[in-house]
């Protein structure tokens, strides 16, 4: 019975042709590099700080874009389930932190092989 479950599970997934719908509206891969490359360079200036106050730096990236909390969140839900479509996201988020912070360029070298000497990158910094 639970080799059954399995089974069909197996064919509920592949039987869709996505797991999740694209929305109405969605942002363009290009911004969501943007609003990524933004939160990355708020986190770190959170790590630097310690009392900066998050959620309002949250707020201020998306009324900088002029755009809502659920539409990022929703673009990005899609934009997970489309793996090439992030990978290539997240490089052009990767690249804007080097532009606008050459230093950034040495460090994300240094964790990538960091991380790779463990065996343990994750996707979007590979």
């Amino acid at each position: 019975m639970k080799y059954f479950f399995y089974i069909s599970m197996i064919f509920c997934v592949l039987s869709c042709e996505e797991a999740i719908q694209k929305p109405a509206h969605i942002l363009p891969e290009e911004k969501m590099s943007e609003i990524i490359a933004d939160f990355a360079i708020n986190d770190q200036s959170y790590n630097i700080g310690g009392n900066i106050n998050t959620e309002n730096a949250t707020r201020f990236i998306l009324k900088k874009y002029n755009i809502k909390g659920q539409l990022f969140s929703d673009s990005y839900k899609y934009y997970m389930t489309k793996p090439e479509n992030l990978k290539d996201i997240m490089n052009k988020a990767q690249d804007i932190i080097k532009s606008k912070d050459p230093k950034a360029e040495a460090y994300i070298n240094k964790k990538l092989k960091e991380t790779n000497a463990n065996g343990t990158v994750p996707a979007q910094a590979r």
